[in-house]
């Protein structure tokens, strides 16, 4: 019998199947719902230790940048390069490669996650400048999704455990932590992010961060 007590015939594969993609699904967001507690916990605890190893950041975004596109493209948005980016003049730095990639894909997926079919998401890379060897990247990150209230954008957005509920953003399942990581681990990077939006129009995230 299925979970409703209703008999469910053994060759009937097509039922059986349906229920098994219903099992993955839970179970993949049941560990994704664990591994972003823990992530939290980590990061409010200052468990977590941000490396300082040589990385280059242009291989590393074009790495992040060809993963997202993929998925982008298999919802049906198109990944866009802003032209106004500035050249990448010193990609090599140091800094904590693993965190920056997270950061990264946290924010493209929410960027996908709260998009429409025949989106796009586009991102601009901006140099700062450099002063005492530390030069500080700045990158905005925008989609053409459903966007959020001022109310949510202000109040809750980077807060753990929060989505809206007010509009057709409660149909996309989620842990409510993605940006709140993304927040603590762009402070503990000592770097900033913010966010714009409008309802109906999309969201642009900005965050900038010094190597």
């Amino acid at each position: 019998m299925d979970r409703q007590g209703i008999y469910v015939r053994p060759d009937d594969t097509a039922l059986l199947s349906a229920n098994r993609e219903k099992m993955r699904v839970a179970a993949d967001h049941l560990l994704a719902l664990i591994n972003d507690i823990l992530e939290m916990s980590q990061l409010e605890s200052g468990e977590i230790v941000l490396a300082r190893e040589p990385l280059d950041l242009e291989t590393l975004t074009s790495d992040v940048f060809t993963i997202i596109e993929q998925r982008a493209a298999e919802s049906g948005i198109t990944m866009v390069r802003d032209e106004r980016s500035d050249p990448m003049e010193l990609p090599y730095v140091y800094g904590s490669p693993l965190h920056l990639r997270q950061i990264l894909l946290n924010i493209y997926t929410n960027c996908i996650k709260y998009n429409r079919v025949g989106g796009r998401i586009t991102t601009r890379f901006q140099c700062l400048g450099m002063k005492n060897q530390v030069v500080t990247y700045r990158w905005t990150i925008s989609d053409t999704g459903i966007g959020m209230s001022r109310d949510f954008l202000e109040n809750q957005l980077f807060k753990p455990f929060t989505q809206e509920s007010a509009d057709a953003r409660t149909q996309y399942r989620g842990t409510g932590l993605g940006m709140s990581i993304v927040k603590e681990l762009v402070s503990q990077m000592g770097g900033s992010i913010s966010a714009e939006s409008q309802l109906g129009e999309g969201t642009a995230f900005t965050f900038q961060l010094p190597f």
